[in-house]
C-alpha cells in the first residue's frame, strides 16, 4: 500500500490465452514434486530443489504450489510427516525417537511438538487409542489458508505489458501481518516520501510501486521484507543516502491484474492469479519478483475505491 499517487506510463498490448493442457502441465510439475516429498521424507527437502524439479523460480514456486494445492510446501511436508509417522507408530514398535528420525524431524521434541499440534495428543498416546479411533485421525482434512483454501475461483482477464528496465528508488522495511504489509509499507515509504521532498523530486515521479521479494510460505512474516519504490522520469540524476537505495526493475513481459478495494484484501488477488490464472494461461513467471504498482491516493481514497495493479513477470 502506498501513502502516494502516482502516475506510470507502460507500453501495453493484448494477450491472455487459456489451455486446459496448460494446466495439465502445471499440474504434472507439481505432482513431480510431491512425488519427491514422500520419497524423502527424511530429507531437508530444500526450496531450490523443489523448486528445480518444477521448473520454477523460487519467487513463483511456493505460490504456485499453494495456489494448486490448497496448502504451502511446509504445510504439505508437515502433514505427510506426520502421516507416515502414524503408520509406524500403529503397525510396528519402533521407538518414536526412530521414527521421528526416520520422517525428517531433527530430534524427537520437534516431532512430539508438531505432531500434538496436529493431532492434538502425544506420539505414545496414539499406540493406546482403538485402531479406528486412530485412523480416523488421518482422514481429518487439513486446515489450511483459513479463508484462502474457501474461495472460490475467479475469471481473471490481465493485460499483458511490455516495460523497459527501469530504475526503483526505494526505501525498505519488513514484517507482514495478518496477510499484508500495511504497517511495513507505511514506514517505508514515510522514509522515501521524506527523501523525495528533502531532494525536491516529488514532481518528478512516474510510478509509485511496491516490490515483495520474499515469500511469506517460506520467509518467517516478521522477517519479509517490504520496498516501497518509485520511478523517477527519464533524465533524473539521484544520489540515494541513507536507507534510500536504487534497484533494477527488470524489463520484459508482464501480466497486469487489477485489484479493486482495499489492501488488506490485496492477498485474496495475489492467491486467485496464483491459483486461477497462471496454471492455465499458457505463461510461464519469470525469476523475478513480482510487483504492485499503486494507482491512486490511499489520503484521499476511500479503501473500497482503491486501485493497486499486481504485476506477474512473465518469460
Amino acid at each position: 500500500m502506498s501513502t502516494y499517487s502516482a502516475g506510470h506510463s507502460l507500453i501495453a498490448t493484448t494477450g491472455g490465452r487459456v489451455d486446459d493442457g496448460d494446466y495439465r502441465h502445471y499440474r504434472h510439475c507439481i505432482d513431480v514434486v510431491t512425488s519427491y516429498i514422500h520419497s524423502h521424507i527424511n530429507g531437508e527437502l530444500q526450496l531450490e530443489r523443489l523448486a528445480g524439479l518444477a521448473g520454477f523460480s523460487p519467487f513463483h514456486f511456493h505460490r504456485i504450489f499453494a495456489g494448486l494445492m490448497g496448502e504451502t510446501v511446509a504445510e504439505y511436508v508437515r502433514r505427510v510427516r506426520l502421516g507416515a509417522a502414524v503408520q509406524r507408530l500403529l503397525h510396528s514398535t519402533e521407538p518414536v525417537t526412530g521414527i521421528a528420525l526416520a520422517v525428517g524431524y531433527e530430534t524427537p521434541a520437534a516431532f512430539a511438538k508438531a505432531f500434538r499440534q496436529r493431532f492434538g495428543i502425544a506420539p505414545t498416546t496414539l499406540r493406546t487409542m482403538e485402531r479406528t479411533e486412530a485412523y480416523a485421525l488421518l482422514l481429518e482434512p487439513p486446515a489450511v489458508h483459513g479463508l484462502r483454501s474457501r474461495l472460490k475461483s475467479r475469471k481473471l482477464h490481465p493485460e499483458i505489458r511490455t516495460l523497459p528496465d527501469q530504475q526503483v528508488l526505494y526505501a525498505r522495511s519488513i514484517g507482514l501481518v495478518d496477510h499484508n504489509f500495511n504497517q511495513a509499507a507505511r514506514e517505508a515509504f514515510t522514509t522515501l516520501m521524506a527523501y523525495l521532498r528533502d531532494h525536491d523530486l516529488m514532481d518528478k515521479l512516474t510510478m509509485c510501486l511496491g516490490i515483495t521479494p520474499d515469500d511469506p510460505n517460506v520467509v518467517p512474516h516478521d522477517q519479509c521484507r517490504y520496498n516501497a519504490g518509485v520511478v523517477l522520469k527519464d533524465g533524473v540524476d539521484v544520489q540515494p543516502v541513507g536507507k534510500v537505495g536504487v534497484q533494477l526493475l527488470p524489463g520484459g513481459r508482464w501480466s497486469v491484474f487489477l485489484h479493486k478495494g482495499p489492501y488488506d484484501t490485496l492477498w485474496q488477488s495475489w492467491n486467485a492469479v496464483y491459483r486461477d490464472w497462471l496454471p492455465r494461461s499458457g505463461e510461464t513467471p519469470r525469476d523475478v519478483p513480482p510487483v504492485e504498482v499503486y494507482l491512486t491516493d490511499a489520503r484521499k481514497t476511500r479503501p473500497e475505491e482503491l486501485r493497486t495493479e499486481i504485476l506477474i513477470p512473465i518469460q
